[in-house]
């Protein structure tokens, strides 16, 4: 049985905002942020704490760098989950360089399964460990990016061009009205898609409006601007629908709106990015 981190954290499991400061009361809500998933929905948040508590009894999985990876076996679960979560000002967690936590990324398995227990922790360890990786988690400015994020760094490399075809997606959105422009620039700012690009065009009637057999008939639609710009950026198929979601609280029910137009393609071939470094 193989299983990668990057397939067991769910968007719900998400959190960019960790309310407390100290180690005891970060643990609940690591607990209530795991019942968000439908894996840990039947087990009480009471006995999720309870089974952190008494692994961080055992000594602390504060493992220096900013970095807490909280674990532990959960009788009658079926499937491993992760959660992870970004605190701002940081938890007094006991870690082992006694530096605040800034990343808990909390792990939990079926009981008898430890060997996939094991690996799934060091695979976790293994991605978190990088400076790098560390400070790109931290910029999140939202859940959802956060978890778009993550998966590009937990992906392995190989993974991630062999199924980079269906796994992502590429959105055109194209807008004609200007006063939309702003907000929906802002809007993918947040999710952290830095890598999406602009493209200046003109609409059919621009062209016709300039041919002479045209010009008096293009007339009749009036003296509006026809000028359009398109984003394009990629998205993970899992966060698509949340996209399109708040692209239109900006532009409105795009079914029913004339100014914008969203298309979604699957690519042949995806290679590259354009995010920044």
């Amino acid at each position: 049985m193989d299983i990668d981190i990057f397939s067991i954290l769910p968007k719900e499991c998400c959190e960019v905002n960790l309310k407390f400061r100290s180690k005891d009361k970060v643990l609940r809500e690591i607990a209530s942020i795991a019942r968000r998933s439908d894996v840990l929905a039947d087990i009480s948040e009471e006995t999720i704490y309870e089974l952190l508590k008494a692994r961080e009894e055992q000594g602390s999985t504060g493992i220096g760098g900013g970095l807490a990876i909280p674990h532990t076996a959960v009788p009658g679960l079926e499937n491993f989950l992760l959660v992870l979560a970004i605190s701002r000002r940081g938890v007094n967690f006991d870690a082992i360089d006694r530096k605040k936590v800034h990343i808990v990324a909390a792990l939990f398995g079926p009981e008898g399964m430890p060997k996939l227990h094991l690996q799934l922790l060091a695979q976790l360890s293994h991605t978190l460990k990088d400076e790098n990786v560390r400070r790109e988690l931290m910029k999140s400015p939202t859940s959802l990016s956060l978890y778009e994020s993550f998966m590009r760094q937990a992906r392995p490399t190989k993974s991630a061009q062999e199924e980079g075809i269906c796994k992502r997606k590429v959105v055109f959105l194209t807008l004609q009205k200007s006063d939309l422009f702003e907000d929906i620039i802002e809007y993918l700012a947040e999710l952290g898609l830095s890598g999406a690009t602009v493209v200046e065009s003109k609409g059919i009637r621009s062209i016709l409006s300039g041919l002479p057999l045209f010009a008096d008939f293009i007339r009749v639609f009036g003296d509006s601007v026809d000028e359009n710009r398109i984003i394009i950026f990629t998205i993970h198929e899992n966060l698509l629908d949340d996209v399109v979601e708040g692209i239109e609280k900006i532009t409105g029910d795009l079914s029913k709106h004339t100014g914008a137009m969203i298309m979604v393609i699957e690519p042949v071939l995806l290679k590259g990015t354009l995010e920044l470094v």
